[in-house]
């Protein structure tokens, strides 16, 4: 008897032990450790599983940086949000070209192992707003549309 309340308890403290997403989705203790090792134990990191990625949101020297994680624990890729100045020229004046009279309100940076940069970028337009993923050589396409609402019709 004794032997199964020590088995039990131990159980219930290792659940507890691995991280949780805010959803309460346990992650895979192979990925946090992997984490640990690359970024070390002391930084604080939380977790998020979308559509079996697994991302860790975490802060290193100031900045607010993600990692994607696949389901096997290897590295999907990594991003953050950069100012809109950081922005390459190629993207910049591909975006401006087609989506004037846009303005670049945030940019997103992933980089992929093995492949170029991609930046989704918000641009809003009079008409509409939208989201565009680009790469460092200024390929673009529009993962989002979203026609804008005049200001005001929410006036009443």
């Amino acid at each position: 008897m004794k032997q199964n309340v020590i088995f039990l308890m131990l159980t219930l403290a290792s659940l507890n032990v691995f991280a949780k997403t805010p959803t309460g989705d346990k992650v895979d203790p192979l990925i946090e450790a992997k984490f640990k090792k690359e970024f070390g134990s002391a930084v604080t990191v939380s977790w998020k599983i979308v559509e079996g990625i697994t991302i860790g949101t975490f802060t290193e020297q100031g900045e607010v940086k993600d990692v994607f994680y696949y389901e096997d624990g290897e590295i999907l890729g990594r991003g953050k949000i950069i100012r809109r100045d950081m922005l390459p020229e190629t993207v910049k004046t591909s975006i401006n070209r087609r989506f004037s009279p846009g303005v670049i309100q945030t940019v997103y940076e992933f980089k992929e192992i093995s492949y170029p940069t991609r930046y989704f970028v918000t641009v809003v337009t009079p008409r509409y707003s939208l989201i565009v993923a680009a790469d460092e050589f200024g390929q673009m396409d529009v993962r989002q549309k979203i026609k804008s609402k005049p200001f005001y019709a929410n006036v009443r």
